[in-house]
């Protein structure tokens, strides 16, 4: 049986279907497509990849999970780590501001535009005030939409809504989880990120390898004998891919045996049963392609 690979990208072209965006600490989505896999593929070994803010969220699900963890393991690229720390960095400096946060902010503002019949659809609803406001701005910060929009309506649940962003990067900060990780993860980050200028340097947990390279910008890596067309991390990722999922064994029957289809058809973990999943019929042509690229998308890892 082939190894499952998780890739988890956050706005990767997926359209929205509820008035909940997404936040850098919420792991539920995670969570439930992670039931609905290893319910379909029972005995094929999970292994997780992320990117950037994606990273951050796998990081918190692998160490809120302990040893209930589906994957058996997992790679983060560029994660922000300290999420507080990181951005108050990227706004001191003038590049950073203009050119990272600001396009980081038209980003997420123009995700928000491309769901507004959505997140408009109930005039009652906090997201309703708040999606409003966030039209309204010109040229935000990302710290200034997550200040408005996030920071408030980024779950339905405690702790949300924050006071302001800065309370909500420090709650979904994933730098203080990684002595919770019970699975081989690796990690890489880049010492010229100009978005994650402070990483975690060391880490008591021996599962836990921590890789920094001397350049490769955020997200880049680019090997420049490839003409820009592959990246070095791709060699290692792949190797730690196929070592996790030939040759370490995991066991993860009695995570498995919680799983359970109810009487409603939604498949429902014993151990968490606020979570559930079903999958539904869609009409034809209406087949979702999270890989489609995304047009007048700013795409920093080019810079």
């Amino acid at each position: 049986m082939k190894a499952f690979v998780l890739s988890l990208e956050l706005g990767a072209g997926v359209p929205l279907t509820s008035q909940l965006l997404y936040s850098a600490g919420s792991t539920d989505d995670t969570r439930q497509a992670l039931m609905h896999i290893v319910h379909r593929f029972p005995d094929a070994p999970l292994l997780g990849l992320s990117f950037s803010l994606g990273a951050n969220v796998l990081t918190r699900y692998v160490a809120e999970e302990g040893d209930r963890c589906l994957l058996r393991s997992a790679c983060v690229l560029a994660c922000p780590w300290d999420m507080k720390f990181n951005g108050d960095r990227l706004n001191a400096a003038i590049l950073g501001r203009h050119l990272w946060s600001k396009g980081m902010g038209r980003n997420m503002q123009a995700l928000i535009k491309q769901h507004k019949d959505i997140l408009l659809s109930n005039p009652d609803s906090p997201t309703y005030k708040v999606t409003r406001r966030v039209l309204s701005m010109r040229n935000p910060a990302l710290n200034e939409l997550d200040n408005v929009f996030t920071a408030v309506i980024g779950g339905t649940s405690p702790p949300f809504p924050f006071e302001d962003a800065a309370s909500y990067y420090t709650w979904a900060s994933s730098h203080k989880c990684l002595d919770k990780i019970r699975i081989p993860f690796l990690t890489i980050n880049a010492s010229d990120d100009p978005v994650v200028k402070q990483v975690p340097e060391e880490c008591s947990n021996g599962l836990v390898v921590l890789g920094l390279t001397q350049g490769g910008g955020h997200l880049g890596w680019f090997q420049s004998d490839d003409s820009f067309d592959v990246r070095w991390t791709t060699k290692p990722l792949l190797e730690w891919l196929r070592m996790s999922g030939d040759y370490l064994l995991g066991d993860h029957e009695r995570m498995k045996s919680s799983l359970y289809v109810a009487d409603d058809g939604f498949l429902r973990d014993a151990k968490n049963p606020r979570l559930g999943c079903k999958v539904l019929e869609v009409k034809e042509n209406s087949l979702i392609d999270g890989n489609a690229g995304q047009q007048q998308v700013f795409r920093g890892q080019f810079l």
